[in-house]
């Protein structure tokens, strides 16, 4: 026999079992009733709202249909999909499972539509504020630049949403502290944020140029962060280890709030490094003390490696955004 028949016989062969493979297993999946994309969409609402009288927004109606089509989904798979806890729901690990699927599922599909349509690519940013202020914005023109076509969002996140958001595949890019990224996520590194004293020109502090000496912070009214959060406690632990007692006289919910205050002339403030930029031009002094080495965070750009594979357009948009939110060496 001709070799070349051979091969031929051979590839029609695998090409017919392959057919007969897929027909086969959708006739298993869909024999029976009880799945759909409209029960996948309903389950998806009620997981990501934590139950269904949320994810209906009080319509009695519409929560009568997403209870129902949550009971048929169970059918259909032979598994509880959901708990009852309190109020609200949570899901069972087969119920985890499931909604990553059809969350894949669904933002595959809509992937495929917006690149057939050439419509923009929605890219979905997930990082704290003065990241997104004065490490994210910035730059903004050159991403626009290099990433036609696309539109982005950015959400102001704590650094523990954006990863829980990340596993989830609710959001595309995070920008975190290095310590909380873990598997399944994957990162690259931006650089280290550290963290200055800034004093407006209406408060004075002996001397000048860099500081070894911590004392200097004692001997400013200052504002900070509010709440118990890292930087306060590493912050609390740098003035417990030299002996200083800061005069906090303002609290804030966010570093750009803290910049805000000393913008006033009224107070200084330990912040990231990255605000001089837009201080320096208010007249604000940034001192730099080797005690605050204690607050650097090591930032990255983390994702979710799952949901590059659904969004071929991400690969590009992690290579821009990497070379163009990296941190300067101070």
């Amino acid at each position: 026999m001709d070799p070349s028949i051979a091969e031929n016989g051979l590839v029609c062969h695998a090409k017919v079992r392959k057919e007969h493979n897929f027909k086969v297993m959708i006739q298993e999946l869909l024999k029976e009733g009880g799945l759909s994309l409209d029960r996948l969409e309903s389950f998806c609402l009620v997981a990501q709202a934590g139950g269904v009288t949320k994810a209906a927004k009080g319509e009695v109606n519409r929560q009568t249909l997403y209870s129902r089509q949550i009971k048929e989904l169970e059918q259909f798979f032979g598994v509880e999909l959901v708990r009852r806890k309190g109020r609200g729901i949570v899901l069972t690990a087969p119920g985890e499972r499931l909604n990553l699927l059809a969350r894949e599922c669904f933002a595959s599909l809509l992937n495929f539509r917006t690149e057939s349509k050439g419509l923009p690519v929605e890219i979905i940013i997930g990082a704290g504020e003065s990241i997104i202020d004065w490490v994210l914005m910035p730059h903004l023109g050159v991403v626009r630049q290099n990433l036609r076509n696309t539109r982005l969002k950015f959400l102001n996140l704590s650094s523990t949403e954006v990863a829980h958001r990340l596993v989830d595949g609710m959001i595309d890019f995070g920008i975190v502290r290095k310590d909380v990224v873990a598997r399944p996520l994957q990162w690259i590194s931006l650089g280290v944020m550290n963290y200055s004293l800034f004093v407006p020109e209406a408060l004075q502090v002996s001397g000048t140029g860099n500081y070894d000496r911590a004392k200097v912070l004692q001997t400013v009214p200052m504002a900070t962060l509010e709440g118990e959060g890292s930087f306060r406690r590493d912050l609390s632990a740098i003035s417990r280890k030299h002996r200083l007692r800061l005069q906090i006289e303002i609290e804030c919910a966010s570093f750009p709030l803290v910049a805000r205050a000393v913008m006033t002339g009224a107070v200084a403030a330990v912040l990231p490094s990255v605000a001089a930029s837009d201080l320096a031009r208010l007249g604000v002094r940034e001192v730099k003390i080797s005690a605050l080495d204690g607050l650097k965070r090591e930032l990255c750009l983390a994702w979710n490696p799952r949901v590059l594979r659904i969004r071929t357009v991400l690969e590009t948009a992690r290579t821009v955004m990497t070379k163009a939110f990296t941190i300067p060496m101070a």
